[in-house]
């Protein structure tokens, strides 16, 4: 289980000039979305040097290949935290590097919601992400089983303060968001 408040907004950067924005979030966490490897490095340090930890969509690094050897790189080269992924091998490999390792579940229909739950039942990620973030409300009897033994993290399409209260009541304990405005509000 990845160690994150209740009810938390981790912010998701998708363009740059959010970072600043970003970094003054209650957030422990921030998700650098739109990196590539020739970048990754001074982002890196500019979060981790305002006190937060970072994580990466490691399937989105451009230049970038998440084996072994990649993953390693990620955590002693940049300083990263965790890694989000469809993959159920990376979130093993960031494991074993002592990273954070969240997979990411995508409902797109009801064939790779069942693949989802299958990798789920055989993988042991620190947290799941749900996209969709209005399927992740949808389909919350699917993930409660996790609960107990990882962090269930909504994503995707969120963008309102109520889409936000919603899948925290309904029992997510974070959200990743790129709407700025949802990033400081009011727990």
């Amino acid at each position: 289980m990845i160690d994150i408040p209740e009810r938390t907004v981790i912010p998701s950067v998708r363009h740059l000039k959010e970072l600043e924005t970003a970094l003054t979030s209650t957030s422990p966490y921030v998700l650098l979305t739109n990196v590539h490897i020739g970048n990754l490095e001074a982002l890196a340090r500019k979060c981790i040097d305002s006190g937060h930890k970072v994580l990466v969509h490691c399937d989105l690094i451009g230049g970038f290949k998440p084996d072994r050897e990649g993953i390693r790189l990620l955590k002693n080269m940049f300083g990263v935290s965790g890694v989000l992924t469809q993959s159920a091998q990376v979130v093993s490999y960031a494991q074993k590097a002592g990273m954070f390792g969240i997979l990411r579940v995508f409902i797109m229909d009801s064939r790779s919601l069942e693949k989802g739950i299958q990798i789920l039942q055989e993988a042991r990620p620190d947290g799941i992400e749900v996209l969709p973030g209005a399927l992740a409300d949808r389909y919350w009897d699917l993930f409660e089983p996790f609960e107990e033994k990882t962090t269930l993290i909504a994503g995707g399409m969120i963008v309102t303060e109520k889409e936000r209260d919603h899948l925290f009541d309904r029992g997510y304990r974070a959200m990743t968001a790129s709407s700025p405005g949802l990033w400081n509000l009011t727990r």
